[in-house]
């Protein structure tokens, strides 16, 4: 399985309207996405201001598509208001998991 993590700073008081235009655009932009496996927003307990936003796809193919299509350029550029900075995109393959079933199956 593979993740990919986008992080960003938002703007000051910005953490509203963030999570509105994830639950409004970015979810449903990935419904039906071939290998996607789950979509989450993550919101720092310690910075205020600091999120990420996960992706979690069976194989890198899959993961590289998405972002081939043009798709996430288009959505990181929805929060450009939003955010202060380049919005980090990492990616990572699971290598052990509490869960050894999902090592065996991707």
């Amino acid at each position: 399985m593979y993740i990919r993590m986008t992080f960003v700073q938002l703007k000051p008081d910005k953490k509203e309207a963030a999570r509105k235009l994830y639950d409004n655009e970015v979810i449903p932009a990935h419904k039906g996405r071939p290998g996607l496996r789950f979509v989450h927003l993550l919101e720092s307990m310690d910075n205020k201001d600091e999120g990420i936003a996960v992706t979690a796809w069976d194989t890198r193919e899959d993961a590289l598509a998405y972002e081939n299509a043009g798709d996430y350029q288009e959505l990181v550029g929805k929060f450009k208001d939003l955010i202060s900075g380049e919005p980090q995109l990492k990616s990572y393959q699971i290598t052990a998991s509490s869960e050894p079933l999902l090592l065996r199956i991707f």
